[in-house]
């Protein structure tokens, strides 16, 4: 009887460790692919690259971001891509994943958020968590946008927001007028984004009629996408390097994820800069830095 016991806690020893091993390797399978491998979602916002943006650019979101391909527009505040990996990435220590962008001049930053697949579905259908940076405290939650399309080819695209401010996006480099800015892949007249709001990015420092707008080295300095001015951010592959243990909840609590599967990634500037018009994020993929 004693001996039965004894195989019986031997099986149920290595059982136990075998499930330990596939958990620490985060359900990692034979043949994972480092990089993004499905998109499942993706929105412009209203911006002035509207036309060239095309859903069938998701493609350049998904492997690795060599020079021969092209990147991802997200357009204004809200615009958005949702992928994810075909494995887990570990939480480890310090940087665990990495969000590529279109390298710029200046940062336009995207906020990152980040899921677990918990119920081993395979769909970013369980809790967003946001990857906190060093605006957290300084930014708007659960702020909305909700754009409004121009009623005609002259007019401007209009919006109201979720602390009752009302306006107009303004044509300056690009298109004549923003009627022009509204992506056609939206079969609505209107259309709400809600996330977090970062503070503005550039300040206006024009002077005797010559417009100058500059982003302080100072104002995004990590945990955001397309941010050049980030301690984060890899000059070679121009991309943020982002800790997952740096996620918080919608209170800004910290979580304690062990992995995550998704992530989404998400214009957060709602500004308009003279000629430069918006502050929009172009991205162009994502990768487990630990693969």
């Amino acid at each position: 009887m004693s001996y039965r016991i004894s195989v019986l806690y031997k099986i149920l020893f290595f059982s136990l460790l075998a499930i330990l091993f596939v958990s620490c390797k985060g359900n990692d399978p034979e043949g994972s692919s480092a990089y993004i491998s499905t998109v499942f979602e993706y929105v412009y916002a209203p911006g002035q690259n509207a036309t060239q943006a095309k859903q069938t650019d998701t493609v350049n979101f998904i492997g690795e971001p060599k020079t021969d391909k092209g990147w991802l527009y997200l357009g204004g505040f809200g615009g958005y891509v949702i992928a994810g990996f075909d494995h887990n990435v570990l939480n480890g220590e310090g940087a665990d994943f990495e969000v590529y962008a279109l390298q710029g001049a200046s940062p336009e930053p995207a906020v990152v958020y980040v899921m677990s697949d918990t119920n081993g579905d395979g769909k970013p259908n369980e809790t967003w968590y946001e990857l906190k940076g060093n605006q957290f405290d300084n930014s708007k939650h659960n702020y909305w946008v909700r754009y409004f399309k121009a009623v005609s080819d002259s007019a401007n695209v209009t919006w109201k927001d979720s602390n009752g401010n009302t306006g107009e996006l303004k044509s300056g480099f690009g298109p004549k007028y923003t009627s022009g800015w509204w992506w056609q892949p939206i079969p609505t007249d209107s259309i709400t984004f809600v996330g977090t709001r970062l503070p503005d990015a550039f300040d206006n420092n024009s002077s005797n009629n010559s417009e100058y707008w500059v982003v302080p080295r100072d104002r995004f300095t990590w945990g955001y996408a397309e941010n050049v001015f980030g301690t984060d951010y890899e000059t070679t592959v121009g991309g943020n390097k982002l800790d997952i243990s740096n996620t918080v909840d919608a209170v800004g609590n910290s979580v304690n994820l062990p992995h995550i599967r998704f992530v989404k990634v998400q214009s957060a500037v709602f500004q308009q800069t003279g000629w430069l018009n918006e502050v929009s994020s172009e991205v162009r993929g994502a990768k487990d830095l630990r693969k």
